[in-house]
């Protein structure tokens, strides 16, 4: 739903925005967390998304 959230609101959705700020977790609790990076089936690294995810979101 992180991602999710991301990707609708940097399109300007601000219904997305919301949402993500109701988020029990957020991208932030996911930065040190290196583990989703060697399982991401498309080779992304999820650790720096999340933190990109935060510094937009302003956490």
């Amino acid at each position: 739903m992180i991602n999710k959230y991301y990707d609708l609101a940097r399109l300007k959705d601000e219904l997305a925005t919301d949402h993500y700020h109701h988020l029990a977790l957020k991208a932030s609790d996911y930065i040190v967390c290196y583990h989703y990076d060697k399982r991401c089936p498309f080779h992304v690294q999820q650790s720096k998304r999340m933190q990109e995810i935060t510094d937009y979101f302003h956490e």
